[in-house]
C-alpha cells in the first residue's frame, strides 16, 4: 500500500485505474512492476507482478557552479533525466546565488526520477568550494571541464566527471585548478550557452555516445 502522497500522485495525477500496471522504485536502484488492485482509506493498494530488479547506472558525476536559483532547479531536473548519478553544486568565483538549497534540489531530483521512470535518484550533495569538490572525486573517472575557448574533444565515456561553470563560466584560475586535477578542457561549440543549456548538452553527449539516456543500465 502506497503512502498518501504517492497514492494521490498515482490515482489523481496520473489517473491509473484498477488493473493497470505500474513500475515501482525505491530511489536506490530497485524496481518492480505492480498492478493497482484498488484503494483502502484513499490509499493505493498494489500487487507485485514480478521479481525486484536492481538497476545500476555507471558513475556520471556532474560538478556545476552554483548559479541563479531557477537555473539550478532546471539543471538538477535535467541532470536527473539524463542519467547523472551524482550532482555536486560548487561555489565558484562567478556564482551569483549563495546558500545551499539542498533539500529543494533533492526533492526536484526525486520528482524528476519518478517522472522519467528512473529507478534511482542521483546523490545531490551539499554545496562545497571547487578545491574540495575536486579532492572528493574518485580517482578512476575520466574528467572534462567545458569552456568555449577549448578545442572540441571526442565525447567522454563513463565513468566520468563533468565540470561546468555558472553564468559567466569558470575563472582562468579555476580552469587551471581543474586541469591540474586531471580535467581535460573541452568545448560544446563556438557559442556561449546558458548554464542549464550547457549542462544538458554536456550530459547528452555522454548519453548519446553510450547509446541512450540510461547509458546501458546494468541489471542484476
Amino acid at each position: 500500500m502506497l503512502d498518501p502522497a504517492e497514492s494521490h500522485h498515482l490515482l489523481r495525477v496520473t489517473g491509473i485505474a484498477p488493473g493497470e500496471a505500474v513500475v515501482l522504485f525505491d530511489g536506490r536502484g530497485r524496481q518492480a512492476r505492480a498492478e493497482l488492485v484498488g484503494t483502502r482509506s484513499g490509499r493505493a493498494v498494489l500487487r507485485q507482478l514480478d521479481e525486484v530488479e536492481l538497476v545500476r547506472l555507471p558513475p556520471l558525476v556532474l560538478l556545476v557552479g552554483v548559479g541563479k536559483h531557477p537555473a539550478m532547479d532546471t539543471i538538477v531536473r535535467m541532470a536527473t533525466e539524463l542519467g547523472a548519478t551524482t550532482i555536486q553544486p560548487v561555489l565558484v568565483e562567478r556564482s551569483v546565488a549563495r546558500g545551499d538549497r539542498g533539500p529543494r534540489w533533492r526533492r526536484i531530483a526525486a520528482g524528476a526520477a519518478a517522472q522519467c521512470g528512473r529507478a534511482d535518484v542521483p546523490d545531490v550533495r551539499p554545496v562545497v568550494g571547487l578545491t574540495r569538490a575536486l579532492a572528493d572525486l574518485p580517482a578512476d573517472l575520466e574528467r572534462r571541464v567545458y569552456t568555449p575557448s577549448a578545442h572540441r574533444q571526442a565525447p567522454p565515456s563513463t565513468p566520468c566527471a563533468l565540470l561546468l561553470g555558472p553564468e559567466g563560466g569558470l575563472s582562468p584560475g579555476e580552469l587551471s585548478e581543474a586541469t591540474a586535477a586531471g580535467f581535460v578542457a573541452d568545448s560544446l561549440g563556438p557559442t556561449v550557452l546558458r548554464a542549464d543549456t550547457a549542462v544538458a548538452a554536456a550530459l547528452a553527449r555522454v548519453c548519446r555516445d553510450a547509446g541512450g539516456a540510461t547509458r546501458r543500465a546494468t541489471q542484476s
